[in-house]
């Protein structure tokens, strides 16, 4: 038993503050005993650990990628990248690759989840999304997370020329992660490093570390101190007792002692899928090329020495001499195959092991997750054993440190050590993001921030009655309920009305016949950006006239630079008269038009005469609604003919004058548009949707495009271009023909197509950043947010 008792609890009143005191007390000074057992001697601020005997390590932390989703001809290239990465190291330096499972618990996931009520009339909304999203928690397969970590270790006898060796060292392979699908990977200073060794070794409690106190302690602190568990009980052989203030666990670490002729680049997926606590470290340590030959040529020399011993016995026993057991014969035709390998190719031996840490409440979980360890360790050939009398031992090989102090190891190439790739599937689970619902393939929720990336861009896909416009309804009651910005709907199908009178929105009617005025010559002066506002309009309104009365082929070079000069003429007094409520409008134009006196300018004030004073002049007027609310929906299914595409950019004018004013006000936007391949049916509109696209980051615009209609989007070359650089994507059920034109765009796998293809609504397949997640979104039916995204007919009446 390492450690000693625990103090006293006192039986005075003062008992609750006395027990406090004493425990603060124990927290800061363990025993002796305890911290010796610990795999370092020290750790400097910049992460790096001294390990002793002249051996210095640094972490380096990175995030998973989709690796087990990836085409298999994809996977081979990072396969192919890992074996680079580990044949970069050294003789007499080692590497430690370690996947640390964390059970984050319900109330955990909830607290990042959760909406605040605010006292105002859509608090019961919040409560049921905050229900809605409790039971899907609480439902979900799996609530733990992976953080995966790669330690170097070096020998040096002097620490200056460690660190710098170090540094270096941690550079190059940061670069070299990167290199692999852009995995995003981070070297760890001292407080990051100490907080991930008190998750393993004292895990569920609060981590506290303040660099600049640690510093200015008296004395020589010990970071060792924030990180031991208080007693570590090893009188057991095949397992700890660990306690610490908040937590007691037991603790098992085994081994895996024996590897098959082809490794499985499964096992550390398999290990690492368990509903458990359950870390797994391989610890590798190359051999130079000579060593790594002469290796070879020693053993094969033995395996010439046996063969040549059983052939003499054959002969006394009347046998036929070249009669040899099994293993000797596949000894020495791998260690021929092995031998030709390292001559051929740049690859070396490396000293390997496996170990694999099991922690739970009790003994009886304890042996059930071993058993389920064993399980799939025996499913991918391995064998998996218990690491007797050397608990402790294994407890220091699973650390974050890179020291392996066990004596067991099993030698193999670069590249069959690179078969255990770490990678698995990728999770989002990002810092104040939405909830999406859960992982489809690992049950974890998914929480996602668009915000978060290069850009907030998205497009939702997916064929009629995929849950298309239910998808899109959660994420902006998501946005919506639970933060400042704005959400703008452009609707032709009038899908999201219900939402926008429940969450008390504008609904503003688009269409030639109403009362409604919305002016396509409005102007937003007041833009900080460095382009002109002046400019910017008038190409808009060139644009939109083009659409308006140019027909398919638009407007001639003439004309179009008529309407120019006439547009940029009007905004140009009302800049010079400082602006004002009364806006230029399409009479403003007509007249400027008829004032020019040539017949080009006569015959386009001709053609805007039914939109100034006929039945279509719905766009001739100044703008009568209000278009301030946080929620407005533009109702534009009241669009028909030649107006439909000339109302569709009039509305997008008008949103992105709200987005100005938006990023004057420090205010972030978000612009849905329903059936978007619309735009695309006319070169101006088409032109205008991809300009404002690509603007959107720098004015704290998210657009998110929606449609059925896929194929025609793929046929687009601008469309396929946005498709293909937009940072968020939901796939939602496709047909075989769209699916297999998404893959060939987007570069998927045909597990990755599965979940995409034939699904139920609400499922699918999402990319958020470079993530690719297949995601199951569907709620259970009845409450009010489920009422408000249902659409379909039973449930609409």
């Amino acid at each position: 038993m390492f450690g000693k008792k625990k103090p006293p609890v006192a039986s005075d009143e003062g008992g609750a503050e006395a027990r406090a005191k004493a425990r603060r007390k124990k927290a800061t000074r363990l025993p002796k005993g305890v911290k010796q057992l610990i795999g370092y001697d020290a750790m400097l601020r910049n992460g790096i650990a001294s390990l002793g005997d002249g051996r210095w390590s640094a972490t380096i932390l990175f995030q998973d990628i989709n690796y087990q989703l990836s085409p298999e001809s994809h996977q081979m290239e990072i396969i192919d990248r890992w074996a680079k990465l580990i044949n970069s190291f050294e003789a007499g330096q080692s590497v430690q690759i370690a996947s640390y499972t964390r059970s984050r618990g319900v109330r955990e996931l909830l607290a990042d989840v959760m909406m605040d009520e605010t006292g105002d009339s859509l608090d019961h909304y919040r409560l049921d999304y905050n229900r809605l999203a409790q039971g899907k928690l609480e439902s979900v397969s799996r609530n733990t997370s992976t953080v995966k970590t790669l330690t170097v270790t070096v020998r040096e006898s002097d620490e200056q020329a460690a660190v710098a060796n170090l540094n270096a060292l941690c550079n190059n392979l940061v670069s070299q992660m990167r290199s692999i699908d852009v995995c995003k990977a981070t070297r760890l200073d001292r407080e990051h490093r100490l907080r991930l060794m008190a998750e393993v070794l004292r895990p569920g409690e609060e981590f506290r570390f303040d660099e600049r106190r640690f510093e200015h302690q008296p004395g020589k602190p010990d970071t060792k101190d924030l990180v031991c568990p208080w007693s570590i009980d090893a009188r057991n052989p095949t397992m700890l007792d660990i306690e610490s203030l908040d937590s007691k666990y037991l603790h098992r670490t085994m081994w895996v002692s024996s590897l098959p002729p082809e490794l499985s680049d499964q096992l550390v997926n398999d290990l690492t899928g368990l509903r458990a606590r359950v870390d797994v470290s391989i610890h590798l340590a190359p051999m130079d090329r000579g060593e790594s030959m002469t290796l070879v040529r020693r053993k094969n020399a033995e395996v010439k020495m046996q063969i040549m011993d059983q052939r003499r016995k054959n002969r006394k026993q009347g046998l036929d001499p070249d009669d040899l057991p099994d293993d000797l014969a596949d000894q020495q035709e791998q260690l021929g195959q092995l031998r030709d390998e390292l001559r051929s190719t740049n690859q070396r031996l490396v000293d390997s092991i496996i170990v694999i840490g099991v922690s739970a409440a009790s003994q009886e979980e304890l042996e059930v997750a071993c058993r389920n360890v064993k399980a799939k360790v025996n499913a991918q050939s391995c064998t998996a054993e218990s690491l007797k009398f050397m608990q402790m031992e294994g407890l220091t090989a699973e650390l974050p440190l890179g020291n392996n102090p066990l004596p067991m190891k099993r030698t193999l190439t670069t590249n069959s050590a690179a078969i255990l790739i770490p990678f698995t599937t990728q999770e989002v689970f990002e810092p104040h993001g939405l909830f999406y619902g859960s992982n489809a393939r690992s049950g974890n929720p998914i929480l996602a921030d668009r915000r978060s990336h290069m850009n907030s861009n998205g497009f939702v896909l997916g064929t009629s009655g995929g849950g298309k416009s239910f998808t899109v309804k959660q994420e902006i009651a998501g946005m919506f309920l639970n933060r400042d910005d704005e959400v703008i709907v452009i609707d032709p199908e009038r899908e999201y009305l219900a939402l926008a009178a429940a969450f008390g929105g504008q609904i503003i009617q688009i269409s030639a016949g109403t009362g409604t005025r919305v002016n396509p010559m409005d102007i937003v002066l007041e833009d900080d950006s460095a382009s002109d506002p002046v400019k910017d309009k008038t190409n808009n309104v060139v644009s939109m006239i083009g659409a308006l009365i140019g027909g398919i082929d638009g407007l001639d070079p003439l004309q179009k630079g008529l309407v120019d000069q006439c547009v940029s003429n009007l905004y140009t007094r009302y800049r010079n008269q400082g602006g004002g409520v009364v806006q230029p409008t399409l009479q403003d134009l007509h007249d400027e038009l008829q004032a020019g006196g040539d017949q080009v300018s006569r015959y386009l004030a001709d053609a805007l005469n039914p939109y100034i004073t006929g039945s279509m002049s719905g766009f001739n007027g100044q703008t009568n609604v209000d278009l301030s609310n946080r929620f407005t929906v533009f109702d534009v299914s009241g669009l028909s003919g030649e107006l439909r595409t000339f109302g569709m950019m009039v509305v997008i004018d008008q949103v992105w004058n709200r987005v100005i004013r938006n990023k004057a006000n420090g205010r972030r936007t978000w612009l849905y548009v329903d059936e978007f391949h619309r735009f695309f049916s006319n070169q101006y509109a088409a032109a205008q949707f991809k300009d404002i696209y690509k603007r959107a980051r720098k004015y704290g615009l998210g657009v998110t495009g929606i449609t059925q209609n896929v194929e025609e989007i793929l046929d687009l070359q601008d469309a396929r271009e946005m498709l293909s650089n937009s940072d968020f994507l939901m796939l939602l059920s496709q047909n075989s023909t769209d699916a297999d034109a998404l893959c060939e765009l987007l570069t998927l796998s045909e597990e990755q197509r599965q979940y995409f293809t034939g699904v139920l609504p609400g499922q699918g397949l999402m990319k958020i950043g470079s993530a690719y997640v297949p995601f199951d979104g569907r709620i259970p039916a009845g409450g009010d947010l489920y009422r408000l995204y249902s659409t379909t007919f039973q449930e609409g009446k």
